[in-house]
């Protein structure tokens, strides 16, 4: 069977594509649990409302469920590295 380039390019399309596609549904995934945390930091922290702490608020409803989404990203795109070969 002779060798095929365009095939093999096909192919290493087709992995980048999946790679990105596993990367975002993990990073997607990944909003459950951050709200989650976001939600049990700011009911341990006083449930401050209208502006009481500003930082603290900040920090549970925005922070954390970023970088809990961030990670989804990062490690979806760190492991997917077979899908790329």
């Amino acid at each position: 069977m002779p060798y095929n380039e365009a095939i093999v390019h096909q192919s290493v399309a087709i992995g980048e594509s999946m790679r990105l596609t596993r990367t975002l549904i993990i990073g997607g995934l990944m909003v459950i649990p951050g709200l989650f945390l976001g939600l049990l930091v700011w009911y341990l922290l006083g449930q401050p409302q209208d502006g009481e702490s500003p930082f603290i608020e900040i920090f549970a409803c925005n922070l954390i469920p970023l970088a809990s989404i961030g990670s989804g990203i990062l490690f979806g795109w760190v492991t997917g590295s077979e899908y790329a070969e």
